[in-house]
């Protein structure tokens, strides 16, 4: 019902014109036990709330793919909902519906925000609210743009207790993989580890021409990897890499979509695993990669990191 009614109406702009080419994401019937009232005997008793949430992305940028890093994540829909009941106890539920939606609508691509919140114990029936809110223009005096800024958002982006280690094949060598294997099953931090090239001679090769070989190079080394750390999860895509980390459990990258550096995007000379675990350092919102001693680089690589905007810690 909630879904068919939303459809109707939102799909015809303010001109009574059909949209073209409209995507949402949503989550439906998210019920959690909560404080929330105005009445005197709605303090201190939690009562089951129904949270439902759709959100309007903008895709009209976006090719056709299958990548799960260029969606929006109904993860962060829930997290949005769970960190917003943890703040402060409101009284309506008009209150939560707006800080959930104004969260909602920090995220990217987001450009609409429906939020339907529903008491479930007030009676026979539900008793609700629903509010619609848009992503407004710079100019725009209608809302206050503050709201929207990016460091308002409650979202739980950083990874708490987490880092990423990148490792050389010298860490791989029977000698060395002892050491690895330690330090992972003592370590108080969760890991995502990222790997070179699965041989050297890889490196050599142009990013711009051989990115599939050069990826499909990292992966390998991946899977090799995992069959000496059957208890590592192989994480595909940053989105998996985010999940389990959150979920505190340790990961070894092994990337299947290929990704192009634009001129944007900082590139270490030769050394395009290491840029790829750069990339993903700071799409995972961390400050660090961390290595072993013995994968000690050099002065220009490590100046090369730091002007990406992360910096280097060994272990």
């Amino acid at each position: 019902m909630f879904t068919e009614e939303f459809k109707k109406k939102d799909l015809l702009d303010l001109g009574g014109k059909k949209k073209a080419n409209v995507d949402h994401i949503l989550v439906r019937d998210y019920v959690r036990k909560i404080d929330i009232g105005a009445f005197q005997s709605e303090y201190g008793v939690k009562q089951r709330v129904s949270f439902n949430v759709i959100l309007e992305v903008n895709t009209d940028n976006q090719p056709m793919h299958d990548n799960v890093d260029l969606v929006l994540s109904y993860d962060s829909i829930i997290e949005i909902i769970e960190d917003e009941i943890g703040q402060k106890r409101v009284a309506l539920l008009e209150t939560l519906a707006e800080k959930i939606a104004i969260s909602c609508l920090c995220l990217d691509s987001v450009v609409k925000a429906t939020v339907r919140l529903e008491k479930l114990d007030r009676g026979l029936g539900k008793l609700g609210v629903q509010i619609s809110r848009t992503k407004v223009q710079p100019n725009s005096s209608k809302t206050n743009v503050n709201l929207l800024h990016k460091n308002n958002l409650v979202i739980k982006t950083k990874i708490p207790n987490a880092g990423l280690l990148y490792i050389s094949n010298r860490m791989l060598q029977r000698k060395n993989i002892c050491y690895l294997k330690q330090f992972i099953s003592t370590s108080t931090m969760t890991w995502v580890i990222c790997l070179s090239e699965i041989y050297k001679e890889f490196s050599e090769m142009d990013p711009e021409t051989d990115i599939e070989i050069l990826t499909m190079a990292v992966a390998q080394n991946a899977y090799m990897l995992n069959k000496k750390f059957n208890n590592l999860k192989l994480a595909r895509s940053k989105t998996e890499v985010a999940f389990l980390l959150k979920e505190g459990v340790n990961c070894i990258w092994c990337p299947t979509d290929l990704y192009k550096f634009s001129k944007n995007d900082g590139f270490l000379n030769k050394e395009f695993a290491l840029s790829m675990a750069c990339q993903l350092t700071m799409g995972l919102l961390m400050k660090r990669v961390y290595l072993f001693r013995q994968d000690k680089l050099s002065d220009v690589l490590t100046e090369g990191i730091y002007n990406m905007g992360v910096t280097v810690e060994y272990c």
